[in-house]
């Protein structure tokens, strides 16, 4: 009995440090590799205008270089009139230029918001371990899924870029769109997603769980829980809100509809991958995915939105309030990260009204959504100019970011929570 009481009490209890603390491990080299980061995106909005990355005759505008530049780094990966698959009749540098920025994009959220993760989570792992873990995870996600994407119809550089999107989250695509009946679709891309959603905490501790060096922590079993439940959840809802639409079609409707919303179901939190238009769902289903979109993956991932574990923190906070016991300090953290998120996005629903007042309300709050989730998903190629494309840019920009500064508060303040925020 004594043994049991002393284990329980050396349990990784939340621990509240000074907000004066000094900044954990890594800290300044987490500001330096954000840094970078801005300072590639600005560096690609340039390169973007150069000659020789676009066709002839199609240079692009400044708004459009910078929405693309973000659009490939923050790994939201908007399908556009004038994108990708553009660059690439001009050569091979623009394709080139956007993959790296994807790579960039990927590993940077992945260290940056690992060592935060670590700290939080009392992981014993320096930065530079983190920093081989992240570089690790995604060598091994591309080479290993371009193996099994490249073919005879998908050339060497597509199936690298469709393996780094799909675990990067990211809908940037080249090469033929992903079918919802190819088995790749199934046993490659979506699993690449989930996993870069997952965490680099948990893809560590998952690594180490399958070597029998260590047992997953309360965060990780969290995690899986709950990426699991909202898939199950999300499937259910979709073929509820397209049942109508499936109705009377026979066995082939309802293995369509199965389809589409077990994809729907995955991609949409976040990897936005090219799959099906928002379109081909009905408007209960849309609505849906606009839910889907905004509750995201997991946190120090690739993958965006207000994160699972933010939305559980949230509901485990309010029952322990109304229970009368003591509210964590990561509750509080997790209501200003939800309420950021909500300021963010009906400021921008209401810049996007103002300059795009010709598309419907409900397809800009789609287009916001999809936005500062870093999701990607929209009804048509992105065809916007000028003021809207900047909204959307800013909006890719704060979402890809502002989770990273949550997950650093937490490291500096509060220290041994069950769960990530942000």
């Amino acid at each position: 009995m004594a043994v049991t009481e002393s284990k329980r009490s050396a349990r990784p209890t939340e621990q509240i440090a000074p907000l004066a603390a000094e900044a954990p491990p890594g800290g300044r080299l987490c500001l330096a590799v954000v840094a970078i980061y801005l300072i590639a995106m600005a560096i690609a909005c340039v390169v973007i205008r150069s000659p020789g990355v676009v066709p002839s005759g199609n240079e692009t505008t400044w708004d459009r270089s910078i929405f693309t530049s973000i659009n490939a780094a923050t790994l939201t990966g908007f399908q556009q009139t004038m994108g990708i698959r553009e660059m690439a009749a001009a050569g091979a540098g623009g394709p080139a230029l956007l993959f790296g920025m994807t790579i960039f994009g990927s590993l940077t959220s992945l260290f940056v918001g690992g060592i935060a993760g670590a700290r939080v989570l009392r992981m014993p792992h320096t930065p530079v371990q983190i920093a081989l873990a992240a570089v690790t995870a995604e060598i091994i996600a591309v080479v290993a899924g371009a193996a099994a994407l490249a073919g005879a119809n998908t050339s060497l550089f597509d199936a690298l870029l469709q393996a780094a999107s799909a675990f990067g989250n990211s809908g940037l695509w080249t090469g033929a769109y992903p079918s919802m009946s190819a088995p790749a679709s199934y046993l490659v891309l979506l699993p690449l997603a989930v996993l870069g959603g997952l965490g680099l905490p948990v893809l560590i501790e998952g690594t180490n769980a399958m070597f029998g060096r260590a047992t997953l922590s309360r965060h990780s079993r969290i995690v899986l829980m709950l990426t699991a439940l909202a898939y199950l959840a999300g499937l259910a809802l979709l073929m509820l809100a397209q049942a109508p639409a499936a109705a009377g079609g026979g066995w082939d409707a309802w293995r369509d509809t199965l389809s589409s919303c077990t994809i729907a179901a995955v991609d949409t939190r976040t990897a936005g991958l090219p799959f099906q238009s928002p379109a081909a769902f009905t408007a209960a289903g849309q609505w849906l995915l606009m839910l889907l979109m905004l509750v995201g993956a997991s946190p120090a991932g690739t993958a965006g939105g207000l994160k699972l574990t933010t939305l559980w923190q949230l509901l485990k906070g309010t029952g322990d309030a109304l229970a009368g016991r003591a509210v964590a300090r990561a509750t509080g953290i997790a209501a200003v990260w939800v309420a950021g998120y909500g300021v963010a996005l009906l400021i921008g629903v209401m810049l996007l009204v103002q300059v795009q007042s010709q598309i419907p309300a409900d397809r800009l709050l789609f287009l916001a959504i999809s936005a500062l989730s870093n999701v990607g998903l929209s009804h048509d190629p992105v065809s916007i100019t000028g003021p809207g494309l900047l909204v959307l840019s800013a909006l890719m920009l704060f979402g890809r970011l502002a989770p990273l500064a949550i997950l650093w508060w937490m490291a500096r303040t509060t220290v041994g929570a069950e769960v990530l925020v942000g």
